[in-house]
């Protein structure tokens, strides 16, 4: 392994969104209401009496940004299946489980047509996996386990995986140090031979410092990254450097 890491790494933990797949071909915000869109007709075919657009957009705003401030005070994650109950009760809509899956269901559908996935994931994962390093995945979402593991299935990722961690499921997002340590547990190795990849300063760099582990950051344009860069941080634009990083030579059948 390379001399970069103070020890010999034997395990890579991966962020999700914008490191191994790819959600943002428009900006978030926008994509959002895009998904509020298609809930908005979803209930309009279904029959209901429910308020103008502008109102029904205005309630779920009020609701998202609520569920928001207060994860970004606890770190307790929140999930849209919380806030499609307030919705729909809002709206005066009994928010049965059967409601509310096929509610979310339209909701998600602008979030699941555009999702890619980067290029250089399937060999660097493959590549990793076959040189005996294990791997893990830990990734903030308000979406349930189900959604993302049915992208990873498609996309044939799931099964590289030694764990997947999702903060909706766990109950904390990253930078909370719990979903750190259960990832720590979860892969078996002590966080100093252990490698964090992600995008996000905060959550995929410093966070896994804190908790012990060695990170390196996926660069982004327009994340919010300390000004300047410190030169200690390593950084890379593509999944493919780490190979060289970590000295993993890549065989055919992992291509």
């Amino acid at each position: 392994m390379s001399s970069t890491f103070k020890s010999k790494i034997e395990g890579v933990i991966f962020d999700l969104g914008s490191t191994l797949l790819e959600y943002e071909t428009i900006p978030w915000d926008e994509l959002s209401l895009q998904c509020v869109e298609y809930s908005y007709a979803f209930l309009k075919e279904k029959g209901f009496d429910i308020p103008n657009w502008e109102n029904y957009k205005e309630y779920y705003l009020e609701i998202r940004n609520g569920y928001r401030k207060e994860a970004g005070r606890t770190l307790v994650e929140w999930n849209i299946s919380s806030a499609a109950v307030d919705l729909l009760a809002k709206c005066g809509i009994d928010a049965g489980k059967n409601m509310v899956d096929k509610f979310l269901d339209a909701y998600a559908m602008p979030l699941a047509r555009q999702v890619t996935m980067f290029a250089d994931t399937p060999t660097v994962l493959r590549g990793l996996k076959a040189s005996g390093m294990k791997i893990g995945l830990v990734s903030n979402t308000i979406f349930s386990p189900e959604f993302h593991t049915a992208e990873l299935e498609n996309y044939k990722l799931l099964d590289l995986f030694d764990f997947t961690i999702f903060s909706s499921s766990f109950g904390y997002r990253k930078p909370h140090r719990l979903i750190y340590r259960k990832a720590i547990e979860l892969i078996g190795i002590p966080p100093e031979q252990l490698l964090f990849v992600g995008d996000r300063y905060i959550e995929d760099y410093d966070g896994p410092r804190k908790a012990g582990m060695n990170a390196i950051i996926k660069y982004r344009e327009g994340r919010d990254y300390p000004s300047p860069m410190p030169d200690e941080i390593i950084t890379i634009q593509s999944l493919s450097e780490l190979l060289a990083i970590l000295s993993v030579k890549i065989s055919d059948k992992c291509r």
